[in-house]
Formats: structure tokens, sequence, C-alpha cells
């Protein structure tokens, strides 16, 4: 990560769109650069969770090529559903063991050179709406790194909020 003072930077110029009214996918996009900047990521995806329909929807994908918008991924009982999912956790993985054991298409991840990832809950009133995740070269991402994350993740809550509406087709239900 850089600087706290460059993070805190990108965080405000992220703020600034966000209150600006701008669409989910420009907050996304602006949030893709400002991650690469402060973090790096050979990709970065943004999921929606619906729990209801036990399935991740993809709405943001810096590499579609590769992690299209708008695939699904079913939601499977594992140790990072509950601790993303659930519990609204971070977690870290630092290589491609790591990948391996939590993600079903891990080749497809290591072939475009990811071995670490960062997986930051995006919640609102303590439930999990999604996540945004963040993949790069072996051992990128750190503990340290979490707090930060976790700031630019709330940061994207009111795009996740509208993306929720628009592409599962009906409104977040906090309680």
């Amino acid at each position: 990560m850089r600087t706290n003072v460059e993070a805190f930077a990108a965080a405000a110029r992220l703020a600034t769109l966000c209150q600006s009214g701008a669409s989910p996918q420009a907050v996304w996009s602006s949030l893709d650069s400002v991650l690469a900047e402060v973090f790096g990521h050979r990709l970065f995806t943004v999921l929606l969770y619906d729990g209801p329909g036990e399935r991740l929807v993809r709405v943001y994908s810096s590499r579609p090529d590769v992690n299209p918008v708008g695939g699904v991924k079913p939601v499977t009982p594992s140790m990072w559903t509950t601790r993303v999912l659930i519990e609204g956790q971070p977690y870290i993985g630092s290589n491609k063991a790591d990948l391996r054991e939590v993600f079903a298409d891990f080749e497809t991840l290591w072939a475009i050179g990811c071995e670490s990832v960062l997986n930051i809950p995006i919640r609102h009133s303590g439930k999990v709406l999604g996540s945004l995740n963040l993949l790069d070269g072996p051992a990128n991402y750190v503990p340290a790194d979490v707090d930060a994350a976790r700031l630019f993740a709330q940061l994207g809550t009111t795009a996740a909020l509208e993306d929720f509406a628009r592409v599962l087709g009906h409104r977040y239900a906090a309680a």
C-alpha cells in the first residue's frame, strides 16, 4: 500500500465522486483506478451477494475478457463464504494454494498472473451486500491493508445498493 496520505487523498477523490450522484458503473470504474493506485491489482471485480438466491453476481470487472460482468457464481458452504459473506470479514490469500482453496476458477486466475487476493465485504446496516475483490501477483496483500480497504468498500455502499436493485431485481433489505 502507498502511504496513508496518498490513500486518504485517493479516498477523498472517490468520496467526492460518490457524493456527486455518479452512476454505479462510474463509481466502480473510479474505484478500480484508485485501488490500483493504492494497493495494485491485475484483476478487480465487484460481486453482489444474493443470499436468498445463493449466488454472487458480478457487476464490475477490470478484465471482462476473463471475468465478464453479469457472471454468476454459486455460493456454497466454505471457509470463504463464512468469513466474507456471513461474518463480513476480509479474506487475504497470499499464494496459488490459497486461491485454489477458495476459487473454483483458480486456473483462470493463475493464467493472468493472479496468485494473491484481498476480498473486502461491502456492508450496509451490519449485513453484507457483496465484496470488492483485488487479485495480483504473489503475496501482494497483507493484514495492514485491511483498514484502508474497508474504507474503500464502504465508499462503494451506495453504488452497491443501486446495483442491487438494478441487477437482482429487488431492493436490498437489511433486516
